[in-house]
């Protein structure tokens, strides 16, 4: 590898340090450092007739006058006159970027690119690229994405100081594939990508270049799934599938399972049968009963495994990102454990030191064959006798070198391995849980339970609040409850939206014979503990608080949810929140509030549909993978040049390197 410096890109210390904060120390890091998209200066037009206000123009044109004022806040105002070959005038501006038209005069014939506006009869140009008519650049010119406020333009320019090196980057594809596609090779296409000779030189760059990083990407799951099998093998503890025993625990259930829940209940005990740990994604929209089918899972598991000669009795783990989701999922399972004879019991920060080492005792000599618990089962003084399955639910909430840690826990006393079942109530479309997750096997639980009503939601402005209070105190009087999430925790200086503390002297003072609630992250376990024991006992009317009720909160009796500033949320988030309704036999609803300044449509995909996997297709376009569901920490790649578009090619790609490893 070989470092930059100022003296190799021709520029200062301060870039280089920048350059660095933002993860580019290299020239690997910086050839890697690709554009997403170009200019198109090809078309070059000679009359403002002509232009487009809908896209960027290049326009070749003389300049009338140049000047450069001070506004009153300071900022230096450029102005250009420009004239095309008619003679008909229009005008450019540009801010604090004096020292760029230094070298421009009256009277000179440029060539400008950028959009224009057309405001009160009048034809402008904000900022346009401005360069003398004669120069011989490409008309093609690639945008770079911002680096720790490095703009585009100054990678432009210093790429060509790092050129010589690209013929040095080794391929990444292997040369049967590359042949077999008809790509051309790495270099070719990063010198295609920096310094493209045409629109089709770029895209098949591109194009190519995706291909190639989605490759890598799946290559590198599918190898760590192989890995992970071979190095589990003979250390995993098969269970065999037994369906007396499934249909003795459905028996007990209050209700039916739904034909997705049997599906994937079956390809969980039909992995857990295999001498080689499990490693399977349980993705489920928000209500599609994600939960009972792992705890059957567990029951059956423990089940048989008593059944097995000599083999000591199987413990199950099962890891929640929160202590109210990890008590709330004790709670539920509690009973019907019990019913089949099996010690459970839960591990959180919030106990006391006397009740963590009574569990911790229980769960190293065997005692306990269920446990639930947060964080506080990674630690090292939780001994397992013999963990068989491991349930992380959530597990895009931990990070990679947590779950990793849980994955690869080894029994004190067997030297066994876990199975491992990750669950998700974040819908992401298959191509990208394919290359997220590519080192497990995935499982789509999309069907909702026989009677579960869709949840009605509406997008309300300010003046529309008084409509959803007056419906809330109907709501309330017929002996609901209703959640009311704020995005802050606390009123801020700087931000004009609401606070779950504000609002709950609000609400009660809308609604003054209500019993009014206040929950939030900054409480203490037991105080948050002691508030949603009273919401589920019907204690509390009205719940005002934060994100902290976003994942797998369960109160059949809440039929209403209302979000203030929801703009300030993702879809995908929205739709977890709007899961916490709806769980009951009535009818639920959802207010998403807004403030004066939102004026999007992007809210009202949640009034058309109550789909989590379309909401999540939206939220990707909008704001990108990384954004939607947590980057590095969740073990979300970082896309250097492909986008959703090209997780089109992610089915063909696994095809190609299940035919290339069976060659190899």
């Amino acid at each position: 590898m070989t470092l930059l410096n100022k003296t190799l890109l021709h520029t200062t210390d301060s870039y280089i340090k920048r350059l660095q904060k933002g993860g580019i120390s290299t020239v690997e890091d910086l050839i890697g450092h690709y554009p997403r998209t170009y200019k198109d200066k090809s078309d070059v037009l000679e009359l403002f007739s002509y232009v487009n206000i809908k896209e960027p123009n290049t326009l070749r044109v003389k300049i009338e006058s140049l000047t450069t004022e001070r506004t009153r806040n300071g900022k230096e105002l450029s102005k250009a006159v420009l004239a095309d070959k008619s003679g008909f005038l229009s005008e450019a501006v540009w801010f604090n970027r004096k020292y760029m038209l230094q070298k421009f005069h009256a009277g000179d014939t440029v060539k400008i690119y950028g959009k224009p506006k057309y405001e009160y009869g009048r034809l402008s140009f904000p900022s346009p690229d401005i360069e003398f008519a004669k120069d011989e650049g490409s008309s093609i010119v690639p945008v770079y994405p911002e680096c720790n406020y490095i703009p585009s333009a100054w990678f432009e320019g210093k790429m060509v100081c790092i050129r010589e090196y690209i013929r040095t980057i080794p391929e990444v594809l292997p040369e049967e594939i590359r042949k077999q596609k008809g790509f051309r090779t790495k270099a070719v296409n990063i010198t295609a990508i920096h310094f493209p000779t045409s629109k089709a030189d770029f895209e098949r760059a591109r194009t190519e270049l995706a291909y190639e990083e989605l490759f890598s990407l799946q290559y590198e799951g599918i190898m760590r799934k192989k890995s992970g099998e071979e190095a589990s093998a003979g250390r995993a503890i098969p269970i065999p599938m037994n369906p007396e025993t499934v249909k003795e625990i459905i028996s007990k259930l209050p209700f039916p399972l739904t034909n997705g829940q049997k599906v994937v209940l079956f390809q969980i005990l039909k992995d857990m049968e295999r001498p080689f740990a499990m490693q399977r994604l349980l993705q489920g929209d928000v209500g599609t009963g994600k939960t009972i089918v792992v705890m059957i899972a567990a029951i059956h598991a423990i089940l048989e495994s008593r059944k097995i000669p000599g083999n000591i009795p199987i413990q199950v783990a099962i890891l929640a990102p929160t202590e109210i989701l990890a008590r709330q999922h004790f709670a539920s399972s509690m009973n019907l454990l019990s019913s089949f004879g099996i010690t459970s019991d839960f591990l959180v920060g919030g106990l006391t030191s006397k009740q963590k080492t009574d569990v911790k005792a229980r769960l190293k000599n065997g005692d306990l064959s269920v446990v639930i618990g947060t964080h506080a089962l990674i630690e090292d003084t939780v001994h397992f006798e013999n963990l068989a399955l491991t349930i992380v639910d959530e597990q895009h909430r931990f990070g990679v070198e947590q779950r990793r840690a849980l994955e690869q826990y080894s029994s004190h006393k067997t030297g066994g391995l876990p199975h491992v079942l990750n669950m998700t109530a974040t819908p992401i479309p298959r191509t990208l849980s394919l290359t997220i997750y590519g080192d497990q096997d995935i499982s789509v639980l999309s069907e909702y339970p026989v009677g579960r009503l869709p949840i009605h939601t509406k997008v309300l402005s300010e003046t529309e609040r008084n409509e959803a209070y007056n419906f809330i105190a109907t709501e309330v009087q017929a002996g609901r409850q209703v959640y009311w999430i704020s995005p802050l925790v606390e009123e801020s200086e700087t931000l004009d939206i609401a606070s779950a503390v504000n609002m709950q002297e609000i609400l009660q003072s809308v609604f003054p014979t209500f019993r009014v609630g206040l929950i939030h992250g900054k409480m203490k376990a037991r105080e948050k503990d002691a508030i949603m024991q009273a919401f589920y006992e019907r204690k509390i009317d009205i719940l005002s608080s934060t994100s902290v009720v976003e994942v797998g909160v369960d109160n059949p009796n809440a039929s209403v949810i209302c979000i203030e500033a929801a703009e300030r949320f993702g879809l995908s988030q929205l739709h977890q929140f709007r899961g916490r309704v709806g769980r009951g036999k009535d009818q639920s609803y959802c207010y998403l509030f807004t403030t004066k300044s939102y004026t999007g449509e992007r809210l009202r995909a949640m009034e058309r549909t109550n789909d989590g996997f379309e909401l999540s297709e939206i939220d990707l376009e909008l704001r990108g993978p990384g954004e939607v569901y947590g980057v590095r920490q969740s073990g979300v790649p970082e896309f250097k040049i492909a986008d959703l578009k090209d997780l089109e090619l992610v089915s063909e790609i696994r095809e190609d390197i299940e035919e290339y490893m069976i060659k190899k």
